[in-house]
């Protein structure tokens, strides 16, 4: 018996995202980052391909909205389209709390 993973919500990816951005040396492209993020939780194949929308994945579309927050909380960058990196505050914190975050992310 398969016993899938719920995808998390797109706050509970704010850890798994900065730490695949330190992962990758600070800074990545979305499929890079989607990638490294679905290694981190031990994402299965079907897990990883579960489709949101059209193209789309659940887990995809998670992450873009979990980048965003950090975008917009100051802890990542993205100084061209698709890629990623992060500010020096996003690399001075090892773990954030998602309601800070939110908070500071509207």
């Amino acid at each position: 018996m398969i016993v899938l993973m719920t995808i998390p919500t797109f706050d509970d990816l704010f850890n798994p995202v900065l730490q695949a951005l330190r992962l990758l040396g600070g800074s990545g492209s979305n499929s890079e980052i989607d990638e490294k993020v679905a290694e981190i939780l031990k994402l299965s194949e079907d897990e990883i391909n579960e489709i949101h929308r059209g193209n789309r994945t659940v887990l995809s579309y998670r992450l873009a909205w979990s980048r965003n927050y950090l975008k917009r909380a100051g802890l990542l960058e993205n100084s061209s389209r698709g890629v990623w990196a992060l500010t020096s505050k996003g690399r001075e914190v090892e773990n954030v709390d998602k309601n800070e975050i939110i908070v500071t992310g509207k």
